[in-house]
């Protein structure tokens, strides 16, 4: 059967019809396909970011804004150290432990133990002989030519921190997040150390 104005078949025109449709469709599909694989990349990294062990996304050594305390971790364990605590020469108070998830990007510290460095040239003799001896309020947890480590005991903590959990002192948020760290701030949020909280930077690399 053909149009008698232009004697073209009439059983042809669907068949046109439907390649113009689908020539309009292809641009359609490239780009929703294209916008799928952009999300399930945006989804992959930032699943992969969220599945990366969490203890790994702080190691290192970090110091804060103020240079007075030093945060050191590897792997689940963390060393927080007040160089001349209390603005005494030679005396570091040192808080460890094991970090436990309290989010993505977020840290509680657990098991914290508190201890005392003591510079021995920063004292008398005398004094080094002293705290040496035995005591109820700690323990001689180490001791080199230049250093000595006090550990404190339950007793101790009561006397010199009344009225403190340490499970509870240090908590840590990752902000900023980047593939770079030294780009990255980590915040101490704890009411026992200062009402507001303690900006840390991190300086790289190192062993507890």
């Amino acid at each position: 059967m053909t149009n008698e104005n232009n004697e073209q078949p009439i059983n042809d025109l669907p068949q046109v019809q439907e390649t113009i449709n689908e020539d309009k469709q292809k641009p359609f599909s490239f780009y929703l396909v294209l916008t799928l694989l952009l999300m399930l990349l945006i989804s992959g990294g930032i699943a992969g970011y969220i599945c990366y062990p969490f203890a790994n996304k702080i190691s290192g050594n970090w110091v804060s804004t103020d240079q007075a305390m030093q945060l050191t971790s590897q792997g689940n364990m963390w060393e927080l150290a007040i160089a001349d605590y209390q603005k005494t020469k030679g005396f570091t108070l040192v808080f460890t432990g094991k970090w436990t998830a309290a989010g993505v990007n977020k840290y509680d510290g657990k098991q914290v133990q508190l201890f005392a460095k003591i510079a021995k040239a920063s004292f008398s003799k005398e004094e080094i002989n002293t705290l040496e001896k035995k005591s109820d309020l700690y323990t001689v947890s180490d001791q080199t030519e230049k250093e000595l480590t006090l550990q404190y005991t339950k007793k101790g903590i009561k006397q010199i921190q009344p009225g403190s959990n340490l499970n509870k002192v240090v908590h840590m948020t990752l902000e900023n997040s980047h593939w770079t760290k030294q780009k990255e701030k980590l915040y101490l949020n704890s009411s026992y150390f200062s009402t507001e909280r303690i900006e840390f930077t991190y300086k790289g690399e190192n062993e507890i």
